[in-house]
């Protein structure tokens, strides 16, 4: 995610500058929600047999994350400002608070979609912004990006529905049950390809 906005801000005519205050500030911000998620999933993480996360292989405990994750947390804010201004800074931070609510309340719900849809969105402001303070995303680029925001929320979902049942948990994947999900995954991925085919026509179309 981070590499995708730092060359998606590059290809908007960003300065190399701001493309590196892009990353920098993205980078704080995906490491924030990514230690908030281990630390407060890490019973269930173990729990689930997720060898994937550090805090289940045993090479972190939790509580080691709490320093590192309160300092990206504190240089998310100032680095968002500074690489896209009061409004695209904003963004990327409401963005940012979207993807910790998902952790602590959404996830084990049926809208556990919404922080997807809502921080891709906020996205291409961020990018918009940090590129051009008149540059503003388009309807197709905000469509595009809330149904790719779904579209990863329910391929990310998809193999752990199972083990999350098992133990309890919701989640919109959980509750809708595998084949209803990838019917559901499916709907979403043709529509992406639509807004993409609007993205296309709406380049071309423009002066």
């Amino acid at each position: 995610m981070v590499v995708l906005m730092t060359v998606a801000t590059a290809l908007c005519g960003a300065t190399w500058w701001n493309v590196t205050l892009v990353f920098l500030s993205s980078a704080a911000g995906q490491a924030t929600v990514g230690w908030t998620n281990d630390v407060h999933d890490a019973e269930v993480d173990r729990a689930a047999g997720r060898a994937k996360k550090p805090t289940v292989r045993g090479d972190l405990r939790p509580e080691q994350l709490r320093v590192p994750l309160m300092v990206s947390a504190s240089l998310t804010i100032p680095l968002s400002f500074l690489a896209a201004g009061w409004v695209g800074g904003a963004a990327h931070i409401v963005a940012v608070l979207s993807a910790l609510s998902y952790n602590f309340w959404l996830s084990r719900t049926v809208w556990s979609w919404l922080p997807y849809a809502v921080s891709f969105a906020l996205m291409t402001v961020f990018i918009a912004q940090a590129s051009s303070p008149s540059l503003w995303p388009t309807w197709p680029v905000l469509c595009l990006s809330v149904l790719v925001g779904v579209t990863a929320h329910l391929f990310n979902a998809l193999p752990d529905i199972e083990s999350d049942r098992r133990m309890g948990l919701g989640g919109l994947a959980v509750s809708l049950g595998r084949t209803r999900s990838i019917v559901l995954a499916v709907v979403v991925m043709a529509l992406t390809g639509l807004s993409l085919v609007w993205v296309v026509v709406d380049i071309v179309a423009r002066p």
